[in-house]
């Protein structure tokens, strides 16, 4: 992919000017880690899309969802602490929490049925008081801020997602029908209107 990225301008060094110095500096563009980043990333954003939609046509048998967190030495404290969190299916907090939460978010989400509920011995809870919106900086150089949902839990400590993670995938996806061809087309577009 070396060449590809390079022809595009995303590999290697160039010449650039500081935001905030104004002064001409060399930066490395890309890297083998930011690549599987983003692939990670994407792949996730994929996944949890698919899940999103998945759990929405399943929502009359699972009204509530999970969040889920991967509960080992690499999970963030706050997606641990959004762990065993349940609420209904179309609380607020799905809006934004929605797994995945920032960079390498391993979260899930998981649709359960009033019996699984009451079989586990979890709570269902309200989130729409305990959300807010807030400022994050997005880049320290330049101070540049954007605005994000924050969830207060009921210790008093607030999270957020990381900035640009503040939506919830499936929400935001829609493929491009107009890819599809042949058969496959009339599918396609009879399968995405019946998901919507």
């Amino acid at each position: 992919m070396t060449p590809i990225l390079q022809a595009k301008g995303w590999w290697g060094k160039t010449d650039t000017t500081d935001p905030v110095t104004g002064e001409s500096v060399t930066v490395q563009q890309g890297s083998a880690w930011r690549l599987e980043t983003i692939y990670r990333t994407n792949l996730s954003m994929l996944y949890s899309a698919g899940r999103w939609a998945e759990q929405q046509a399943n929502i009359d048998d699972r009204p509530y969802w999970m969040y889920v967190a991967i509960r080992d030495n690499r999970t963030r404290k706050s997606h641990l602490a959004l762990h065993g969190l349940v609420f209904p299916a179309d609380a607020p907090f799905w809006q934004t929490f929605y797994p995945p939460n920032g960079w390498r978010c391993r979260c899930s989400v998981m649709a359960l049925s009033a019996d699984d509920v009451r079989q586990r011995g979890l709570a269902v809870g309200t989130a729409a008081d305990r959300l807010e919106t807030a400022l994050r900086q997005v880049f320290e150089k330049t101070g540049e801020m954007k605005a994000l949902t924050t969830f207060h839990l009921p210790s008093g400590k607030t999270l957020s997602p990381d900035v640009g993670f503040s939506y919830t995938p499936g929400r935001a996806y829609a493929p491009d029908l107009a890819r599809y061809g042949g058969p496959l087309a009339a599918l396609a577009r009879q399968q995405w209107r019946g998901a919507s």
